[in-house]
């Protein structure tokens, strides 16, 4: 009698190849997906340092030529950057000093991280670390800037972004290939 009775169904005690490979291919997407988003912290705040100093760049630029104030201009420091403005500080006596502004402010970038340069008509010129700021890009009250280009760099590295400034006052983020 016990012949008759249907079999028994089997209990499944692992899981089956097909089973794993989706878990697998599964476990790959989500880890490249990581991978891809995380990415190079260093590029990530190239990215981020360049977008805000032309972001800033404009502000001043607008700023100017809202409210008509008298020029103003973008001191560089290899390792800093800030907006100045030419005080009076005497009958004979003018000094480009650093806005007091969170926005426009000395702005100070990480040390090591990144690096800027300057480059005036095909011209690189060298930024000193000095005490007293000295402008490079002029900003006018019209509109018109010195062109000229930023670069943003990662040293030891050929990770580079570019600000184009150009006379008429544009502001242009372009990414960099590696110098040849």
């Amino acid at each position: 009698m016990d012949r008759l009775r249907q079999p028994e169904e089997r209990k499944q005690n692992g899981f089956t190849l097909l089973e794993l490979l989706v878990v697998l291919i599964l476990v790959g997407i989500v880890a490249s997906l990581a991978t891809l988003s995380i990415g190079d912290g260093g590029e990530r705040q190239l990215r981020a340092e360049t977008e805000r100093l032309a972001a800033v760049l404009r502000l001043a630029r607008d700023e100017l030529l809202i409210t008509g104030e008298a020029d103003r201009a973008l001191g560089l420091r290899r390792d800093s950057y800030s907006f100045l403005e030419l005080v009076l500080l005497d009958d004979a006596t003018r000094e480009w000093q650093p806005l007091v502004d969170p926005q426009l402010g000395p702005r100070l970038l990480e040390p090591g991280l990144i690096e800027l340069e300057l480059e005036l008509v095909d011209e690189k010129r060298s930024l000193r670390q000095t005490e007293a700021w000295e402008p490079h890009i002029r900003l006018s009250n019209t509109g018109e800037m010195t062109p000229g280009t930023i670069v943003l760099r990662i040293p030891r590295s050929d990770m580079e972004r570019r600000i184009e400034i150009g006379l008429e006052g544009s502001v242009e983020v372009l990414d960099a290939l590696a110098q040849e």
